[in-house]
């Protein structure tokens, strides 16, 4: 088989996602053994790209990795890995989808996504990945936000943040490289996720306050919002919601959901319940984490005259309760002495697939303790 013909069908089988890892290594084996002429390395970038797709993919990033060294030595048939190689397609640009596929990127559409710096920071190698930058600048490429946005999220995982703020003020822009809504919101759940919510706050209003070649998205509100409310700080939140109506950003699922988690963690139910009515009229389904956010908080406040009732509801709207759900219907009927009613609910859980956990027993042993010193 000549090389383009063995190229095509490498191509192929990566669009259509039909084949295993195993099966890679030898496509990948099988092309360096083409010398005249020598594979493209569009077709390794392709099958790269697929590879990252596959299964348990915390044991492949290493594999991949030693695959990009393979080809990037000088003796034959030596194949240099071009900036596509360094940059793999699918989540950076289109917030996590791979396309079509929710488990394989469509090559030829997926957008560029540094694959080898994005392996070692997924194997929580930063630095490695930092020693790869080195290489592609130093064949003189010039590097864009996508290069970069691997070694930020790797830096903001590992608890790095003042080296990824810097990295993100200071040298991308040195370099010519300017950041863009990736890198931004990359930074921002980096501050949230440290506990730094001003400091992510601050450059949610700077990206607001400096119109650039993006727009700002929910999802850079969405994890502020979130942020704000882990901390109590749920007027905040809401002032955060009102400007995204001001700048046209429209709240999602996750943007009332957090809101609503907030709201029942302060005990305002009620005001909760409103915003669920106001997300149903702008045609927003909840989700099975809004719902026990809901149930959780109802319970709690003692609001819910039937708890079994709203789980046929949640069931009867479509959505799979969790041992979430079921745990906190299972407290607020030991809570209200309706034991038979909470194991009847243990039954129902099991035969819907659903697994206990040591809550749901905990919470059932203390309610039936209680009812009995309650008869004694």
């Amino acid at each position: 088989m000549r090389t383009r013909e063995f190229e095509s069908l490498v191509k192929k089988r990566c669009r259509s996602g039909d084949f295993t890892f195993p099966e890679a290594l030898h496509f990948f084996r099988d092309l360096l053994h083409f010398r005249d002429p020598p594979p493209s390395i569009i077709t390794f970038n392709i099958l790269f790209t697929s590879m990252v797709g596959m299964g348990n993919l915390s044991s492949h990033y290493p594999t991949i990795l030693s695959l990009f060294n393979r080809l990037a030595r000088p003796h034959p048939p030596a194949i240099s890995p071009d900036a596509c190689t360094y940059c793999q397609g699918a989540s950076d640009l289109d917030g996590g989808r791979w396309g079509s596929s929710p488990t394989r990127p469509t090559t030829e559409s997926a957008p560029a996504y540094c694959i080898c710096i994005d392996c070692c920071t997924r194997v929580n190698q930063v630095d490695l990945g930092f020693v790869l930058l080195g290489r592609f600048l130093k064949d003189k490429r010039a590097p864009d936000a996508r290069v970069f946005n691997p070694l930020l999220k790797g830096l903001c995982r590992n608890n790095r943040i003042a080296e990824a703020a810097a990295m993100l003020f200071d040298k991308m822009t040195n370099l010519g490289c300017p950041p863009n809504l990736i890198s931004y919101n990359t930074l921002i759940k980096g501050y949230c996720s440290a506990g730094k919510t001003s400091s992510a706050t601050e450059l949610l209003q700077k990206m607001i306050g400096e119109p650039g070649e993006f727009k700002v998205d929910a999802v850079a509100f969405n994890t502020v919002i979130d942020g704000l409310c882990k901390e109590g700080a749920v007027s905040k939140a809401f002032d955060l919601f009102e400007q995204m109506h001001s700048l046209d950003v429209l709240p999602n699922t996750i943007t009332y959901s957090t809101l609503i988690n907030g709201l029942c963690k302060q005990g305002a139910v009620r005001k909760a319940l409103e915003l669920l009515d106001c997300m149903a009229s702008k045609g927003l389904e909840p989700n099975i984490v809004t719902y026990n956010t809901l149930v959780d908080g109802l319970c709690k406040k003692g609001l819910l005259e039937n708890p079994g009732k709203l789980l046929q509801y949640i069931i009867y709207k479509g959505h799979k309760p969790n041992v979430v759900t079921y745990n906190a219907v299972i407290d607020a009927l030991c809570k209200n002495e309706e034991i038979e009613k909470a194991e009847e609910l243990l039954n129902d859980m099991t035969s819907r697939g659903v697994q206990p956990n040591v809550v749901t027993y905990s919470t059932i042993m203390d309610g039936q303790d209680g009812f009995k010193r309650c008869v004694a």
